[in-house]
């Protein structure tokens, strides 16, 4: 599989106003620079595409809306003058811009970008719909926008584990969570060695499973028969979990892996700040060394009297 399709399409509106002139896909979280012990800040879309490259994927849909589109495609659109600008100047920093900045447009260079324009917002499954054209015949990945995941060491054991069985048509990631509120869930059953998905539901008020579905998947084309004959859902949208639904009642075979590992939805301003706190204690690895440092500097000896 090197086909992904990544949706940023969204309004953003939760996280009002920076996401006016600002896709939440642009929105920036600490990362290694491989150069040396600073951190980088790199936007989410960056370390998506870092990810699913550095795990084979190679021909990419980007799902944009027209007033974010060109803030998107110009930080993947490699800029030569940009990398000669910065050649020229002699500070630290600006040579460590372009080494980092180099390293991606090998990949980008490496890649087929096409940027599919979703005019109006209208759900998660409309914009996947969008992009049929696109992946034709290919099995693909589907991949959010405003999703944040430190690691894709997964990724490969996901994609593998859908293709054990070409009857597989839809593998969904999950995890196990004590709140719910905001997720879609599925319903599973341990059959054969695999776990048989047989119902799901987009934000239920009372959902009949603690297992959230992340949003993250990979399909076989019938998703998109499946989203034409599914009617909108919640929030008067077209919702890839309502498709799920209709391939399952078409007897799909639809299977799920569950992991268990950091990830964030980046949706809304609390997930944002745990995102990003999260990615400066765990990338910036001297941080949690100075932190132990003045923890065991500051404690106190308490002396008997």
């Amino acid at each position: 599989m090197e086909t992904a399709v990544i949706t940023t399409g969204g309004l953003g509106t939760r996280e009002a106003t920076i996401t006016k002139s600002n896709p939440k896909t642009m929105l920036p979280v600490y990362t290694n620079s491989n150069y040396d012990t600073d951190p980088v800040l790199k936007p989410i879309i960056e370390l998506i595409f870092d990810g699913l490259f550095d795990n084979g994927f190679r021909r990419f849909c980007i799902i944009v809306s027209s007033n974010h589109k060109n803030i998107i495609k110009n930080h993947l659109t490699p800029d030569e003058a940009f990398l000669e600008l910065l050649s020229k100047r002699n500070a630290y920093h600006d040579k460590r811009f372009v080494k980092i900045l180099s390293k991606l447009y090998k990949k980008i260079n490496r890649s087929e970008i096409v940027w599919v324009n979703q005019k109006t917002p209208m759900g998660f499954g409309h914009a996947l719909l969008s992009a049929k054209k696109f992946v034709e015949n290919d099995n693909f990945l589907l991949h959010a926008g405003d999703t944040y995941f430190p690691s894709y060491e997964f990724l490969s054991r996901f994609v593998k584990f859908f293709k054990t069985d070409k009857k597989i048509t839809c593998n969904l990631l999950l995890e196990s969570k004590k709140l719910l509120d905001g997720y879609g869930i599925a319903q599973i059953k341990r059959q054969n060695g695999y776990n048989i998905v047989f119902n799901v539901e987009e934000k239920p008020k009372k959902p009949k499973s603690n297992l959230a579905i992340l949003p993250v998947y990979a399909f076989k084309p019938v998703i998109f028969d499946a989203l034409k004959k599914t009617n909108h859902g919640y929030n008067s949208e077209l919702q890839v979990t309502d498709a799920i639904r209709t391939m399952i009642d078409n007897n799909e075979k639809i299977t799920a892996m569950k992991i268990k590992q950091k990830w964030f939805d980046i949706g809304t301003p609390q997930r944002y700040l745990d995102a990003l706190n999260y990615s400066f204690k765990v990338k910036h690895w001297y941080y949690n060394d100075f932190i132990d440092l003045m923890t065991t500097s500051c404690s106190l000896d308490v002396i008997p009297v």
